[in-house]
């Protein structure tokens, strides 16, 4: 399963502060109903994440086994900005879109979901998405 770490921010300056400053939580994962499992590795001391937020994360997405898909450091630090369960314009997959939830601003969460909630929607009609130009190995 890919894995995805969010760490929330809106600028690689204050990030840092924010990460340094963050609580080290002792948290078990969660799996959800839909096979996503979270797991926070900083707690946020900011708003709650929920639908129809605006969420700006820096992340990193790898393979179960390790290897390095793609992160936003490999995009020039560049965050992925959506809104939380939008269905259309500024969305994420449906997997990071459920994990996300109840995340607080400035946490770290580690984010695993099942194929089926990553880059499948679409597949059907060769229009797959929502993917990041760009997107893949680097």
């Amino acid at each position: 399963f890919p894995s995805l770490i969010l760490l929330g921010s809106s600028s690689s300056v204050a990030s840092a502060a924010m990460y340094d400053n963050a609580a080290v939580a002792d948290s078990q994962a969660v799996t959800l109903p839909s096979g996503v499992s979270y797991q926070d590795l900083r707690l946020g001391d900011g708003d709650v994440v929920s639908e129809g937020k605006r969420v700006n994360i820096q992340w990193s997405l790898k393979r179960s086994n390790g290897y390095s898909i793609d992160s936003s450091s490999n995009n020039d630090g560049v965050p992925f900005i959506f809104i939380v369960g939008a269905k259309k314009g500024q969305r994420a997959i449906a997997g990071l879109d459920e994990g996300i939830r109840g995340m607080r601003v400035g946490g770290i969460r580690r984010i695993i979901m099942p194929p089926i909630l990553t880059y499948v929607e679409g597949l059907d009609d060769g229009n797959p998405g929502p993917i990041p130009p760009g997107f893949g190995p680097k």
